[in-house]
């Protein structure tokens, strides 16, 4: 079966209470926190949750300096590799209340710790952090959520609130085209929704 394509998390209120239910749902404080400031960070950014993950303290340190984050993307080819040609740097400017949350969240890690780590050592897999979002997400009935759809929340609200500007999404993530941009948005999906409903009215409902 097609696997779904991760969801953006559309309203604000969801994903202000995503991140209270990161901080509380977890066995271990420090895990709890770990999952917020990647979220944050995530949602705040666009990057990738597979570029995000390989954080370590010194990157967020020079990132904190420079008021933003410079990232070498790129999309995973196969499982074992990513081919150079196809990575290409990405810049996203730190909020000033993102910069006070890592500041608080480094402090008294070492520079060659990741920011995001497991139990097991090194740092978290994006397929963890998919199940941890998910399970977030379905605590306020959302569907298919995963450590992609932080990129998404990302790409939606920009879209959103910005008069629905395509090409300054399509620029902010690095898209090739716009109908690339179009389809991550799921905007065809919508529009063909909305079409569909419309055709309710060529139903009777027989009530007899």
């Amino acid at each position: 079966m097609k696997k779904r394509p991760s969801n953006p998390i559309k309203d604000t209120e969801n994903v202000l209470n995503i991140q209270d239910y990161l901080l509380a749902n977890s066995q271990r404080e420090q895990e709890g926190l770990r999952n917020y400031v990647l979220f944050v960070v995530g949602i705040t950014t666009g990057f990738r949750a597979g570029d995000l993950v390989k954080l370590q303290v010194r990157d967020v340190k020079e990132a904190i300096r420079s008021g933003e984050f410079l990232i070498l993307e790129g999309k995973k080819k196969n499982a074992k590799n990513i081919r150079e040609k196809n990575r290409k740097p990405r810049s996203a400017e730190i909020l000033p209340s993102v910069a006070k949350i890592l500041k608080d969240y480094i402090k008294g890690k070492q520079d060659y710790d990741y920011m995001f780590p497991s139990r097991k050592g090194g740092p978290i897999g994006v397929p963890a952090v998919s199940n941890i979002l998910k399970d977030a997400g379905e605590y306020f009935g959302l569907r298919n959520i995963s450590a992609h759809s932080m990129r998404k929340t990302y790409a939606y609200k920009i879209f959103r609130d910005n008069g629905n500007d395509i090409l300054a999404v399509k620029e902010l993530l690095g898209h090739s085209s716009i109908e690339e941009t179009k389809l991550y948005l799921g905007l065809d999906r919508d529009l063909y929704h909305r079409y569909s409903k419309a055709l309710n009215d060529f139903v009777k409902v027989n009530k007899g």
